[in-house]
């Protein structure tokens, strides 16, 4: 990696924490104007279900993509706890492998979905549709590009670092 990509890194970071917090100020903002106007006002509105909602399905994806490390996320480490380091780098290169795997299947069928997409709009705030659950692409490219980022580390010289 070069130093001036190396120097951008924490910028980037920074301004993914950043939007993901606004997606989930966002829906947790939808959600206490929701409450307050459906039992505080006897006033329901139509668009804020939806609005927390798409809000919702954004910030999670997006902390999933940007925010959390891969090493990070949830994984069942019962046996890999108990293996000696040669056998946790083999385990996570197995991993690395079936994710990358996975997703580079899920990638074209997802872009097929959302092309599929376009002619719909959400019932009540008249969104694209493709925007709205196109965050599962960006969070399916972006893991895919932090698997094999980690794939690469794991069969390198350094490869400790990455387990």
């Amino acid at each position: 990696m070069t130093e001036s990509l190396k120097s951008l890194l924490p910028t980037l970071r920074r301004i993914a924490d950043t939007l993901g917090v606004l997606f989930f100020v966002a829906a947790f903002g939808g959600f206490i104007v929701q409450v307050f106007m459906r039992y505080v006002m006897n006033r329901p509105l139509a668009w804020t279900e939806e609005f927390v909602m798409v809000a919702f399905i954004w910030a999670v994806f997006w902390a999933a993509a940007f925010m959390v490390r891969i090493k990070e996320h949830v994984s069942f480490d019962v046996l890999y706890d108990f293996l000696p380091e040669s056998g946790r780098r083999l385990s996570a290169i197995f991993a690395m492998a079936v994710l990358l795997l996975a997703f580079g299947l899920l990638i074209p069928h997802t872009v097929d979905y959302l092309a599929f997409l376009t002619r719909k709009n959400s019932p009540v705030l008249r969104l694209p549709m493709e925007w709205i659950y196109g965050c599962y692409l960006v969070f399916l490219v972006s893991f895919a590009g932090q698997g094999l980022h980690r794939l690469i580390g794991l069969m390198g010289r350094n490869w400790r670092r990455h387990l």
